[in-house]
């Protein structure tokens, strides 16, 4: 089994410069690609949430590509690219049998309906649950993802509307406070232990879960977040003990970094190379 690196150049699902640039920033450093995405500007605005018809038409692209990754029994790792990418990495195996966890600061469980700013990347969760844009339900598809599926973890940052969605749909949030309550390991395993209920995982890990002390180069940062190390080791475990079938690497934003978004996101990407060149997954995926 090979990595194959997906690059998806979009930063409207959060409208801020340099996002975007992740993957030439990348490329610059010598890692090679198998697709890039780019957004089709020609596309036209609509009410309703912002670049909506732009980011679908991205997402479904995604989709179809990672489904052809998948298929070809090789593993998929997506590269941002602002968060609502997740919409079509995920949305392009969305079995029952699946888990997805999200390593991240905020939510993204708002609603078109709940949002204030309108902004894609604060919706890709929720829409994967069938909670969204029509135009991205329409990507993904029945069925949805179902809370029992999720696990949330370094989240610190949710608005009212979130935290109301989350409790009522029983989503397990790990936040912050209980990672410096209980114990970096100890939330890990509680990790571990919701994953190994499922065949396989899918892991969408935005940089900015890490604290912007070490990790500056995020377009949305949050602080008392994440020590670098703790995200590294979670994923390092995860591919140890479950089948990691998929992943997402998101937010990264180089005219932000002073290099350290940088060393982490280097430190990653060897050890999904090094975890998927041990390991042969038995995937099964939808044709």
């Amino acid at each position: 089994m090979f990595v194959k690196m997906i690059g998806v150049a979009m930063n409207q699902g959060c409208d801020i410069e340099g996002t975007q640039l992740a993957t030439a920033f990348l490329k610059s450093h010598g890692f090679e690609f198998e697709e890039e995405i780019f957004p089709d500007k020609e596309l036209s605005e609509r009410n309703g949430i912002k670049h909506g018809e732009l980011i679908a038409d991205v997402c479904l692209r995604l989709k179809n590509k990672v489904k052809e990754v998948l298929l070809k029994r090789e593993f998929p790792l997506i590269i941002g690219g602002d968060h609502s990418l997740a919409i079509g990495s995920i949305g392009a195996n969305m079995r029952v049998d699946r888990a997805v966890l999200w390593i991240d600061a905020h939510g993204d469980v708002n609603t078109p309906q709940s949002s204030i700013t309108k902004r894609a990347h604060g919706m890709p969760l929720a829409s994967l649950m069938g909670y969204g844009d029509p135009r991205f339900l329409e990507v993904i598809k029945p069925p949805f993802l179902t809370p029992k599926q999720i696990i949330m973890f370094g989240i610190r940052s949710l608005d009212d509307p979130e935290v109301v969605f989350l409790q009522q749909q029983g989503i397990r949030y790990i936040t912050m406070d209980e990672i410096n309550e209980k114990g970096e390991q100890s939330c890990i395993e509680e990790v571990l232990d919701h994953c190994k209920q499922f065949a396989h995982t899918h892991i969408s890990f935005d940089l900015d879960s890490i604290d912007p002390a070490y990790c500056p180069g995020v377009s949305t940062p949050v602080v008392r977040g994440l020590h670098p190390s703790v995200p590294l080791n979670l994923i390092d475990q995860l591919f140890k003990t479950v089948s990691v079938s998929s992943m997402d690497i998101v937010e990264f934003n180089p005219l932000l970094d002073n290099g350290d978004g940088m060393t982490i996101l280097k430190e990653t990407l060897k050890i999904v190379s090094r975890k998927v060149n041990e390991v042969t997954y038995a995937l099964n995926i939808e044709e």
